[in-house]
């Protein structure tokens, strides 16, 4: 499965750190003029004239801002092959907040009974964004990860993300921005937004709008996060001083990393407001493309755009494939005799095994199954279990249906393995020691 997790490593090492400096407001130009800093950028896509607007504040910041968007919104209009519609890009400034931090107040001045209540009743749809990125990211979604493992989390690397400005978070940003970011006036201007001033809309007229942090906020961020990691694994003189040095050679990779990300992210805006696929599709779609952005230390033949463009189509193939038979969630069975389930416990997946391809002492499996009072276990090589219950003769299904297993047999009734499904995922584990016949090619019909 392919989706924005594997791209997000190496992005947010260099990115978590920018926290530090993007906790709180900043003071800034009270009631600034935000049209008289945005110009048109033409650019030519396959013969089609395309245009974004680019509000920057410096021509060094416009003239990345243009390069960057006319890559990304151009690899946006020939995956939709239509028009990428009106769009905006803010380039943010130094000593300014991201857009984050003026939600996250709305949310504790809302949690806290300080706004109108009719303002405070559209906190459920902030909620609702931020668990859509969060979800979108797919930041603590793993169900394997290991609490003992250092973890890039969304909290740490949300207030240096690119983002897409929608909805009220877009409105709020604008709220913030005309008040100069002075944290003590937004705080007022927040205690006194009637509900018509939060849902006027000075973006209106864009069909997406787009937060671009400044281009060098990774800056510094590298060993920020390194001590924290250093201070997680305990690690001594030698390895810290190791590790820093390794961080001085990747430092191009980190940069590509985030551009890499930054991109990614503008092309889902794009797709969300201008495709009409659905938010998986377009989701996949985008991890497609930033994998081919990730460095991979590889020698790859053909332009980054080229790649980018087949790998794109290569995952709209998978999407097609997958809405041909859809992970559907199955009910829990009301009634069961856990005697009959029984015989599926166990351990699925190839067990562990060294250098010499001898068994590991002591070796996990990759997946177990295993009873537990009324329920049974569905184990990992690492992390926390999930909780299945019976859905059928050979199946089981998570408690909150996310997840379903169903167990395979062959002709004479033996268990061969078990088959782990859940939206966009389908994997087999095979029983140790049995071995799957290879699946064998279709033989094409006659020509005639």
């Amino acid at each position: 499965m392919r989706s924005l997790s594997p791209c997000r490593s190496i992005f947010s090492l260099s990115l978590a750190g920018f926290l530090l400096g993007t906790a709180g407001f900043a003071a800034g130009s009270a009631g600034e003029d935000f049209g008289k800093d945005v110009q048109l950028a033409p650019f030519v896509v396959k013969g089609q004239r395309l245009s974004i607007s680019i509000h920057a504040r410096t021509k060094g910041d416009r003239k990345y801002a243009e390069a960057f968007a006319e890559d990304a919104v151009g690899i946006a209009y020939e995956t939709m092959g239509k028009s990428t519609g009106a769009g905006l890009v803010i380039v943010g400034r130094e000593g300014e907040p991201h857009p984050v931090v003026v939600i996250r107040k709305f949310l504790a001045m809302s949690a806290a009974g300080q706004l109108d209540p009719a303002v405070a009743a559209k906190t459920r749809e902030l909620v609702e964004l931020m668990d859509r990125w969060k979800a979108t990211l797919n930041i603590d979604q793993d169900a394997e990860d290991d609490e003992k493992d250092f973890k890039i989390t969304f909290d740490m690397i949300m207030p240096a993300l690119p983002l897409p400005l929608e909805g009220l978070a877009s409105k709020l940003y604008q709220l913030s921005w005309a008040e100069g970011f002075a944290e003590a006036k937004v705080d007022q201007k927040l205690r006194a937004l009637t509900l018509a001033e939060l849902e006027s809309d000075a973006l209106a007229k864009y069909d997406w709008a787009f937060y671009l942090p400044p281009r060098n906020a990774y800056v510094g961020v590298q060993n920020a996060v390194m001590q924290e990691v250093m201070q997680k694994e305990k690690m001594g003189l030698f390895k810290r001083a190791a590790i820093k040095s390794a961080l001085v050679v990747f430092k191009p990779a980190v940069k590509k990393a985030v551009e890499g990300f930054r991109k990614g992210m503008l092309f889902l805006t794009v797709l969300r407001a201008r495709s009409g696929w659905s938010k998986d599709d377009i989701k996949f779609l985008t991890g497609a493309y930033m994998e081919v952005l990730m460095p991979d230390f590889k020698f790859n033949g053909g332009t980054e755009r080229a790649r980018a463009l087949a790998a794109i189509e290569q995952q709209k193939v998978k999407n097609a494939e997958y809405a041909k038979d859809p992970y559907i969630s199955p009910a829990r069975l009301a009634t069961f005799d856990p005697a009959a389930y029984a015989p599926f416990e166990g351990d699925y997946g190839k067990l562990p095994v060294d250098k010499q391809g001898k068994l590991v002492k002591d070796g996990k499996p990759p997946r177990a199954l295993v009873r537990q009072d009324d329920a049974w276990l569905w184990r990992y090589r690492r992390g926390k279990p999930t909780v299945l219950h019976p859905a059928g003769e050979r199946l089981f299904v998570s408690a909150d249906g996310k997840l379903s297993v169903q167990f395979k047999i062959d002709e004479q009734g033996a268990i061969t393995g078990a088959e782990e499904r859940r939206e966009r995922h389908r994997q087999t584990y095979y029983k140790p020691g049995f071995e799957p016949k290879p699946a064998v090619a279709a033989t094409p019909a006659p020509t005639k």
